[in-house]
């Protein structure tokens, strides 16, 4: 399928996790998707120098309503490298993959509305929350394209175009979990959008890459009141001020 062709798949996966390669690539074999695989970052891998380049400590006090967890820090690398190889390489628009999902039968369909997709800088292909929508655009008999006052918070998968990739990698640094910034997407002037029904969904047979390697648990909890209250009513006054996306 020349579409497919002109559209990069990119598929995170940690070295240590075979068997869900081996579950996506069958998945994404069994409907002729090609697909790059790139090595997730392991966050306990990393040293102080390689995360202080990455994460600051003092902007993620400041802005985030707790420390990130080595698990964390690297899943937001994981997904930073590849926003640069689309930079570097003048990639126009792509589809990025977490290596935790379920392909849904309309996945496939996507592809064909390639040309009118990568005009907009991020849609979202899953939502394991299934937040209501703000608004709704009517894209073929299949899908339609939806904003968000509350953005889903999964990275699971999502596409992208070249103009995404830069705003996002605006910031030199990161202080807040990937998908959580991705909330923030008004400090980037990023727009935010889903696709529904959503193409993929979460594999619950899975336990989450960040939670498996921090120790179970997903994020860290800790944190003083005051922060915590600091941050949620940030993101309260965003939810009530702004869209994702203007449709």
């Amino acid at each position: 399928m020349s579409l497919i062709k002109h559209c990069p798949v990119y598929l995170i996966n940690l070295d240590c996790a075979a068997d869900r390669l081996l579950s996506m690539d069958k998945q994404l074999s069994e409907i002729g998707i090609s697909y790059e695989r790139v090595p997730a970052i392991k966050g306990s891998n990393l040293t102080e120098a390689e995360i202080n380049t990455e994460y600051s400590a003092a902007l993620n006090k400041k802005f985030f309503r707790a420390a990130l967890t080595l698990g964390e820090i690297g899943c937001y690398i994981s997904h930073r490298n590849i926003w640069r190889k689309m930079v570097a390489e003048n990639i126009e628009f792509a589809v990025v993959l977490e290596d935790d999902m379920i392909i849904e039968n309309n996945f496939i369909k996507l592809f064909s509305l390639s040309e009118v997709l990568k005009k907009y800088n991020l849609i979202k292909l899953a939502d394991n929350r299934n937040h209501l929508p703000k608004q709704k655009s009517k894209l073929d008999q299949e899908f339609e394209l939806v904003n968000f006052t509350k953005i889903p918070n999964c990275t699971t998968g999502y596409t992208i175009n070249l103009a995404g990739a830069n705003k996002l990698l605006a910031r030199e640094v990161f202080y807040r979990p990937v998908d959580i910034d991705i909330q923030f997407c008004q400090e980037l002037d990023l727009s935010v959008f889903g696709l529904r029904p959503y193409p993929i969904s979460e594999n619950k047979n899975f336990t989450s890459d960040i939670a498996l390697l921090n120790g179970g648990f997903h994020g860290n909890k800790s944190t003083s009141f005051i922060r915590n209250i600091k941050y949620r009513l940030h993101l309260w006054y965003l939810r009530k001020t702004h869209l994702s996306g203007e449709l």
